[in-house]
């Protein structure tokens, strides 16, 4: 009899099978109460030589609840032979088959196949066997005769669910190797674009030093020649020729600069360029940028006024950077101007900001709002010269805002279209109490603490051997770092670091101390004391660091606000 609510077979599969030797395949479509499932019917390789075993296997099947597609082999080779075909959800196998036995059995299904889930059907009811089993690589074993549809259908659900977890894991797995692989590739191809990337900027800069090198050596004997024919040395000339030697000089001047500035932009990006701040005169700088700028504005008629530096205290920077800096913008200032223009150059203390500054102003063609913020963009000149011919590389301003920057000053610009503009900068007095914070501000490398230290002399020296101290202890400081003139007899160098080992930092000094009096042993060697007075941590509020700075360095100033 046939219960309608029970599963059928739809596919002609009968429950009887004709005698068959081993390797012999039936199939059949079993149909129940549709469980759903990822692909469909659960496909399922029925590995049984023993007829009347199969036919229980398939009566149980028969009144389960899952859709069912069965393969019937008689020996392991014939299922090798399907699993080399086809793909299954699950395989139920016997242990013993007339070419495998045991064991054996499962561990060359699962060397065959190892996507699938392997139950075992066998008569044995060891725990024994049990582990031995799971061991060889089945997931679940079911004994024979006591395994009921339901008991038979669970197993079957649990087995493919369980497998396709561990799938799932293995296809997971499998592409965070296959990412781990390619990230170490990439990681592998970045570090050679870097190594090449690092030999094609040494030999630009290898390049750019030689070229300079080259360049400068005819330009220097262009430059003999030409001053020898200028001042009538190898015969008289006119006017009209001395005008146009002079010219020829600026205009060799302002290839030497421009040489200058891609050095200086090279070594600026790669954080080579040196910074040498120190106590200077106002006046030296103004005496260094007058000669510069009287010829050359004196070949293109300009009235250039430079106003001395009276009663100025003294700048705290580095004293070749300002010249550049006001050179430059009197260059720019003076190629702005028309015929009988006025340029005029100047430099006045500011007290309430604690800064000296440095200044040139025109009455020029004068720049665009629009074009204002643009100035120190690299390669951008807009309205900044009248000379068609001026055709420059524009790296000028771009320079002189980073080297405003390491003399702790910033780049400003006031300017009309038509009434001429004003550049100036501040550098801070040596006396300031914004060294500290200015400098602090000034780290753009990652910083993890602050360094304090103190150099002192423990003996009376002349002033001349201070002096001699100063100079040597400002051309070993670092570019990271800031000596500061604290007295005659006494410096503190700020130093940033990334590293939390004060000993290494103490260590250098030391060996840069035993450098200086190296240097000194010609003389009494001066002995310098040194003391590392604090350590911060860059955690803390800004605000609540510069104090404690203050508060050791000035103890006896008013509380820095």
């Amino acid at each position: 009899m046939t219960d309608s609510n029970t599963p059928f077979f739809d596919t002609g599969f009968q429950p009887t099978l004709p005698s068959a030797e081993p390797g012999n395949l039936a199939r059949g479509d079993i149909s129940g109460a549709s469980i759903p499932t990822q692909d469909g019917p659960l496909k399922v390789l029925v590995i049984e030589d023993n007829e009347v075993d199969f036919m229980q296997v398939s009566q149980n099947l028969r009144h389960g609840r899952l859709r069912l597609v069965l393969t019937h082999a008689t020996s392991i080779g014939a299922a090798i032979d399907e699993l080399k075909t086809r793909s299954f959800d699950v395989i139920l196998t016997d242990l013993h088959l007339p070419d495998g036995c045991g064991l054996d059995t499962v561990k060359r299904l699962r060397e065959q196949c190892d996507d699938a889930p392997i139950l075992v059907l066998t008569g044995l009811d060891d725990e024994t066997v049990e582990v031995e089993i799971l061991q060889a690589g089945a997931q679940d074993y079911l004994p024979k005769g006591a395994a009921s549809s339901e008991w038979m259908r669970k197993a079957i659900e649990h087995a493919v669910q369980r497998q396709r977890s561990v799938n799932e894991m293995r296809r997971v797995t499998d592409e965070l190797k296959e990412s781990h692989q390619l990230l170490r590739h990439q990681s592998e191809l970045r570090e050679q674009d870097n190594k090449k990337l690092e030999r094609l900027y040494q030999t630009a800069q290898e390049f750019l030093a030689k070229a300079s090198h080259d360049i400068r050596n005819p330009l220097t004997v262009i430059k003999e020649h030409v001053s020898i024919v200028r001042d009538g040395l190898a015969g008289q000339i006119n006017s009209e020729q001395a005008s146009m030697l002079e010219k020829a000089m600026v205009r060799a001047d302002d290839v030497n600069a421009k040489l200058d500035d891609l050095l200086d932009s090279s070594k600026l990006d790669s954080g080579l360029l040196d910074i040498c701040r120190r106590p200077c005169h106002a006046g030296e700088i103004i005496d260094q940028v007058r000669s510069a700028l009287s010829q050359r504005a004196a070949m293109r008629g300009i009235l250039l006024e430079i106003q001395p530096a009276v009663h100025t205290p003294m700048a705290y920077c580095d004293e070749q950077k300002a010249c550049r800096v006001l050179t430059g913008l009197g260059i720019n200032a003076i190629n702005a101007c028309v015929d009988s223009g006025h340029v005029n150059l100047w430099v006045r203390h500011e007290p309430k900001d604690q800064e000296l500054r440095f200044g040139v102003t025109d009455d020029g063609v004068g720049i665009m709002p629009a074009h204002r913020e643009k100035l120190s963009a690299r390669f951008n000149r807009p309205g900044l010269t009248t000379e068609p011919e001026d055709k420059i590389l524009g790296l000028g301003l771009s320079i002189a805002a980073r080297f405003c920057r390491l003399n702790l000053g910033q780049l400003h610009v006031e300017s009309e279209a038509g009434l001429g503009s004003i550049f100036w900068f501040g550098v801070p007095t040596i006396d300031s109490n914004n060294l500290f914070p200015r400098w602090l501000e000034l780290q753009t490398a990652p910083m993890e603490f602050v360094f304090l230290t103190s150099f002192h002399l423990s003996h009376k020296c002349s002033d001349a051997e201070k002096r001699d101290i100063e100079l040597l202890l400002t051309y070993l400081t670092e570019n990271d770092e800031m000596l500061i003139h604290s007295s005659p007899a006494q410096w503190w160098l700020a130093s940033s670091s990334i590293h939390s080992d004060a000993q290494a930092r103490l260590n250098k000094a030391n060996s840069e101390i035993k450098r200086l009096t190296e240097v000194r042993a010609a003389s009494p060697v001066a002995h310098l004391g040194i003391e590392t007075r604090a350590i911060w941590d860059l955690r803390m509020p800004a605000t609540e660091l510069i104090r404690e700075y203050h508060q050791i360095v000035n103890p006896n100033a008013v509380p820095f606000a």
